[in-house]
């Protein structure tokens, strides 16, 4: 049982060591950087969690050997997700506590890597910051003497200053992204393998806790009486990509209940409702009614 243990905790790790070479090495494959924690969760387990720890740590030397300081920690943290995620589910833990807490203790783990590279004189978030900033400027040089210069300066300032103020809600945003859909792949893999895993409820059924309306009209309300501030704004982009999705698991229910129409097509319609800015403003007005009412009872 050891040696099938290390074995598989071996090839799982040189899985995730190609994968960042891939990722780093051959841009339109950067993605796949995103979805490391899913041979350091079957690690986990299939193995255990020393097995997972101890290909972090090959991982992370790897990833420095071949790489840098940045690319590795930021590796680290990713790979951190996969171990939490992993141990999670061999305790048998519900799958929305295993998405919360994995969220909850990477979002941690993010912040102490990040603190830590500053305490080494590296800002992650000025260098990715002044990346912005330099292609924004790249791309005013473009648009220099053209009739619409001042427009797209206009509009290229107003973006970075937005990202400057918005990345707390980002970084959170990307989190929960990465932890629901590696969570989707691994228990994809392991039910493939006969573990027993337990899935997330389908898509159509996801709704926004019934309190966060609350929060959301509070929000508002505070936005409305006192002057805007960075966590105001922070809280009600969190606030708003929580009721989006929400309004288009909504509107899944509905054409799959209502309907029967298929899922390929039903995915290609929440696509384009994401796509536009109105009907993303919509389903972001669905998604708050949704909480209040659940509109789910009268469909």
């Amino acid at each position: 049982m050891g040696n099938k243990n290390l074995t598989n905790a071996a090839i799982m790790a040189a899985i995730a060591v190609i994968m960042v070479i891939a990722g780093v090495y051959i841009p339109p494959l950067f993605f796949i950087l995103f979805f490391i924690p899913v041979p350091i969760s079957i690690i986990c387990v299939r193995s255990n969690i020393s097995y997972a720890i101890l290909a972090i740590i090959v991982l992370f030397i790897a990833s420095f050997i071949f790489t840098d300081i940045i690319i590795a920690a930021t590796v680290a943290v990713i790979s951190l997700m996969g171990v939490v995620m992993g141990y999670l589910i061999s305790k048998k833990q519900p799958s929305q506590e295993v998405v919360k807490d994995t969220g909850v203790i990477s979002l941690l783990g993010l912040v102490a890597i990040l603190y830590i590279l500053k305490l080494f004189g590296i800002n992650v978030i000025n260098d990715l910051l002044s990346v912005y900033t330099k292609v924004s400027n790249e791309f005013i040089t473009l648009y220099k003497n053209a009739p619409n210069e001042a427009l797209v300066r206009s509009m290229l300032t107003s973006m970075v200053d937005t990202i400057k103020i918005t990345i707390p809600s980002m970084f959170i945003i990307m989190i929960a992204f990465m932890v629901v859909i590696n969570y989707m792949m691994v228990t994809r893999i392991l039910i493939g393998k006969d573990i027993s895993v337990q899935k997330l409820p389908p898509f159509m059924l996801w709704r926004m806790p019934y309190t966060t309306g609350w929060i959301f009209i509070g929000t508002l309300l505070y936005q409305y009486f006192a002057p805007t501030n960075i966590v105001s704004i922070n809280l009600m982009l969190l606030l708003s990509t929580g009721f989006t999705i929400s309004g288009l698991a909504y509107v899944k229910y509905y054409m799959t209940r209502k309907f029967h129409v298929k899922p390929a097509i039903s995915n290609i319609v929440l696509i384009l409702l994401f796509m536009f800015p109105v009907t993303f403003s919509l389903m972001t007005l669905l998604g708050v009614i949704d909480t209040g009412m659940n509109l789910r009872r009268f469909t």
